[in-house]
């Protein structure tokens, strides 16, 4: 870094600290003076790394991340000087000094990433690279990066009703909230941020549920720079055997994804048209929001207080428990029951056609066992909740009862919108929505959770203990390897959650069980709230932004991020020696 850019840099932590102690319109200038020094300052390091390219093709991903921060350290100027006016007309409120500092300090942050990325430049270009190259790398810092760029984005005024909601802990945390589809949200999303906020939102959704490695496969595989040993490692990640596998699988599933989501939008929004519920709301907008949101399992929701204005909305209902439900089956499974369909409709029509194939283990297993946690958690808040936690849909009769209750189950899967208010049920039914959070959907999926083929792979084994038989599901042996990774996925995910539990429950003064019920929505990417999310504290924000954030990679990713895959393998094996258990 060069001695002018540190002088410019110290000089505005200067002038921010001095605007933090005094707070006048005059210090508030010399902020935005500053603000805009720092920001020609990074300007001309962007104009002199855009040369430098031209020589060194490895500063590409440095210089477009350098770009990144001078648009925000850009936006955020803007922002300050729309508050420095008001400034100047009259006292500012508190709130509204409170998003001057948000800004100052933001700014000053960004601008000391600015300056400290080009003390080596080419350090951190080898780094990005050797991040690309490694999908459990890409996939951490993707997220953490879309995360990071979306709170900058609802932070500015722009994003806001009111320049006076701004909050970057709750930015960070709605977005964390949209990027990790899980639902929590700390104020009403339709009423504090404006449609570019929640189009912010709706883009960190969309990338977070199609998964933003499959974007970075399908980009790479029509990429003519790219190695081929990088196309392979993406390709073995979303199980493709070749390159041309590789195409087909990312454009199969961005391709599935807007189809249903334009299906599930259209059927909103011939049902929300003229609807006064919506209030002045666009039907177009609410209906596109919701069936993102719906599908790739994210839980938001436009309206005050999620769903309940629809508890007795059977059709609005059967469309998000749909897209919920179909988001919940992953990508694989979807596809496999597709060309299934299709195949058994051609033998319909020509007899003399093949029979198709029997669907495979991980399919079957994926059906069997999200039927069986449907039924379950139907069942269940219907018989605990029959007289209380139901009771808003009582006057509609034992039919709306019964679908309130399928409705809630079904959210359990990690879809996350909720009609009746969960927070008014009894203890023993938050208990079982906790469990059936906990298990989640299916493996590449939107949906978060330990996943139903782990959940059904730990009762195999202990079935097969019980009676004294190799685990088996549906007619197949479980391969030892399958048992170890289910084992791994249960108690890393079970620890996680007990840490989390215990920090919350050393920073909230909240009911025990409520906290619990957040964090496993938190971990398990769900979203349904007993409505106390907006009551926690900075801490215990922060908190649940990391179980989210942990949830959606997951840990087996992280542990593969950090281990060491290039070590050989032991070609020799210990030997085995029993040792007494239970």
């Amino acid at each position: 870094m060069s001695l002018g850019m540190l002088l410019v840099l110290l000089a505005a932590v200067g002038v921010v600290a001095l605007d933090v102690a005094v707070a006048s319109p005059w210090t508030g200038l010399l902020v935005v003076l500053g603000m805009g020094i720092v920001t020609l300052a990074v300007a001309e390091q962007v104009r002199q790394m855009l040369a430098a390219r031209r020589k060194d093709a490895g500063l590409g991903g440095v210089m477009w991340f350098e770009v990144a921060l001078l648009l925000a350290l850009l936006g955020f100027l803007i922002a300050r000087a729309f508050i420095l006016g008001d400034a100047f007309d009259g006292p500012l409120t508190a709130r509204r000094q409170a998003a001057a500092e948000t800004y100052d300090l933001v700014f000053t942050s960004l601008a000391a990433l600015a300056g400290a990325l080009v003390i080596a430049p080419e350090r951190t270009g080898r780094v990005l690279l050797t991040m690309s190259q490694r999908p459990a790398m890409m996939l951490i810092g993707s997220f953490a990066a879309l995360i990071s760029l979306g709170s900058l984005l609802l932070t500015l005024p722009v994003s806001l009703t009111e320049a006076a909601n701004t909050s970057f802990v709750d930015s960070l945390f709605t977005m964390a909230s949209a990027v990790c589809v899980t639902g929590l949200a700390v104020n009403d999303i339709g009423a504090t941020y404006s449609v570019f906020g929640q189009g912010v939102i709706l883009t960190g959704v969309q990338f977070g549920g199609i998964g933003i490695m499959t974007v970075a496969a399908l980009a790479l595989a029509f990429s003519n720079n790219s190695s081929l040993q990088s196309q392979l490692r993406y390709a073995a990640m979303l199980d493709a055997r070749t390159v041309a596998d590789l195409r087909k699988i990312v454009v199969g599933i961005v391709a599935g994804t807007f189809i249903v989501e334009a299906i599930g939008a259209s059927l909103l929004w011939l049902i929300l048209a003229g609807d006064p519920r919506i209030g002045d709301a666009s039907p177009l907008w609410t209906a596109v929001f919701h069936a993102v949101s719906s599908f790739c399992n994210a839980g938001l929701s436009l309206f005050p207080g999620g769903m309940g204005a629809f508890v007795g909305d059977i059709g609005v209902q059967a469309v998000v428990m749909l897209l919920m439900m179909l988001g919940g089956l992953g990508f694989p499974v979807m596809v496999e029951l597709v060309r299934h369909g299709w195949r058994r409709f051609v033998r319909a029509v020509k007899p003399s056609t093949p029979a198709p194939p029997r669907l495979s283990l991980a399919t079957r297993v994926v059906l069997s066992t999200t039927l069986a946690l449907l039924v379950a958690g139907t069942v269940a808040v219907l018989a605990l909740e029959f007289t209380s936690g139901l009771r808003p849909a009582g006057e509609h009769g034992i039919f709306h009862r019964l679908w309130s209750a399928l409705f809630i189950s079904a959210n359990t899967r990690s879809g996350g919108l909720d009609t009746v208010g969960v927070g008014g049920m009894r203890d023993a039914t938050l208990l079982f929505l906790c469990l059936l959070m906990f298990i989640g959907g299916a493996p590449a999926s939107t949906a978060g959770g330990i996943k139903t083929t782990t959940f059904a792979t730990v009762i195999a084994a202990l079935r097969g203990e019980l009676r004294g038989r190799e685990p088996e599901l549906g007619g197949r042996a479980l391969a030892p390897e399958v048992l170890r990774k289910a084992t791994a996925v249960l108690v890393m995910m079970g620890g996680l959650l007990m840490a989390f539990i215990l920090l919350l429950s050393l920073t909230e003064d909240l009911p025990f069980l409520h906290v619990a019920f957040e964090a496993v929505s938190a971990l398990a990417t769900v979203g349904l709230s007993t409505g106390i999310t907006s009551s926690f504290s900075v801490a215990g924000k922060l908190i649940l932004t990391a179980a989210m954030f942990l949830g959606r990679v997951g840990p087996f990713t992280i542990a593969l991020a950090v281990a060491d895959n290039a070590a050989p393998r032991s070609r020799h094996r210990l030997a085995r020696e029993d040792l007494p258990v239970g």
